[in-house]
């Protein structure tokens, strides 16, 4: 099967293209020389690397893991809420600047705006990380951000380091040992939890401690 044409080469068919379609001889040597300037043995090199950093990059499969704020049930029910409101709101407001309920009248474009700002604030919460830890074919990185889990070891480690795993069920916390002695922390609580162990799991059976 045929190679599509890399950029590299994509940009000197171009440049062939332009130099048949030169209306003068000027033209055509002004792009015959950027033509040349550009299929240097040291050009080709560096987009050979550049292609290849491009198609690696693309490959390699990636997983990612975090711990929320707040559960996800409690964010999407939250800004489902108040995003209902919101509209109901601007409804009410179309068709009168008065509404009242239970006896009380309020003006709905300000009910309106309460509850959009409410649903925004529930959609940012959504999207606060406390933990992260990310999965690629040369190992994992994980992160903390605020208060939750400052107490963490969290770093980055090489597969070929993974040693072991070990729950902390009195507070949560997964250790994976590394070769050296070092302990990397990962919250029970982080979405897909069970995937992650699995992953971890085939990572201790391919370099980790035997018998």
């Amino acid at each position: 099967m045929e190679r599509p044409p890399t950029e590299h080469q994509k940009v000197l068919q171009d440049l062939d293209r332009l130099m048949s379609e030169a209306t003068d001889e000027a033209s055509r040597k002004e792009i015959q020389r950027l033509r040349d300037s550009l299929n240097t043995p040291e050009m080709i090199d560096m987009a050979r690397a550049a292609e290849q950093h491009k198609e690696r990059r693309s490959s390699d499969p990636v997983l990612e893991f975090h711990d929320p704020l707040l559960p996800s049930i409690v964010t999407a029910t939250g800004c489902v809420v108040a995003a209902a409101i919101c509209l109901y709101a601007v409804v009410l407001g179309f068709e009168s600047p008065r509404a009242a309920i239970a006896g009380r009248s309020f003006n709905p474009w300000i009910v309106a705006t309460l509850a959009g700002a409410v649903s925004m604030v529930f959609t940012a919460l959504s999207l606060t990380r406390t933990f992260s830890v990310r999965f690629d074919t040369a190992g994992l990185a994980s992160r903390t951000s605020g208060h939750r889990w400052r107490k963490l070891c969290v770093g980055s480690m090489p597969w070929k380091e993974i040693r072991s795993l070990h729950e902390r069920r009195e507070d949560g916390v997964l250790e994976v040992r590394a070769a050296g002695g070092r302990i990397f922390e990962i919250p029970l609580r982080v979405a897909n939890y069970p995937i992650l162990r699995h992953h971890l799991d085939n990572m201790v059976m391919l370099y980790g401690e035997r018998g």
